[in-house]
């Protein structure tokens, strides 16, 4: 691993982001919860709508972050990666300030043999129409410039048991995708 993180700003165009967001119309969003079974109340820790995005109704998303992922899987982390199972929507709405509280992604006690090991956020919404909501990362020998992962289409990759959060959105929407890459378990 050379790296604690990498991003790419703008990768995605904003008509990409638009054709996300206007595909993700029909999808039914729910309140985010915690934990792997998706079960645990989030008692405040997490205030976010999710939806879930598979491959039948997004491929060119899904070939766009595998393509990338083992770019950049190749040249930072090194990780065993076999997996992406699934990509999350979340929306992350001003009035109800939501946010993610610090985390890490990687459900360290879990039944079965595998980890999530490389975490993705993709910024779908353009930054001029939300405040607050940053993306911010915690233990990290340096850090992304808050200002530049921002920009609408930016993706920035990170080990899963890296400790981040959500900041609260203070007015606006922000809508995020984010996506794990799963191998066997850490060792």
């Amino acid at each position: 691993m050379i790296g604690e993180w990498c991003y790419f700003k703008s990768y995605f165009s904003p008509n990409e982001c638009e054709s996300i967001l206007e595909r993700s119309k029909s999808l039914i969003f729910q309140e985010a919860t915690l934990g792997e079974d998706a079960s645990t109340a989030n008692s405040g820790h997490r205030k976010s709508r999710v939806t879930w995005i598979y491959p039948d109704l997004f491929p060119d998303v899904y070939e766009t972050l595998w393509k990338l992922e083992r770019s950049v899987n190749k040249d930072w982390f090194g990780f065993h990666i076999d997996n992406l199972e699934y990509i999350q929507l979340a929306q992350y709405d001003g009035d109800i300030r939501g946010e993610y509280k610090k985390h890490q992604d990687v459900f360290w006690v879990n039944s079965t043999e595998r980890h999530r090991k490389l975490s993705v956020v993709i910024q779908l919404s353009d930054h001029s129409q939300y405040e607050g909501g940053n993306l911010r990362f915690f233990g990290c020998s340096a850090y992304p410039d808050e200002q530049e992962i921002r920009h609408q289409g930016t993706v920035i990759f990170f080990p899963s048991f890296i400790y981040h959060q959500a900041d609260p959105v203070l007015s606006g929407t922000r809508y995020s995708l984010a996506a794990w890459f799963e191998g066997p378990k850490w060792r």
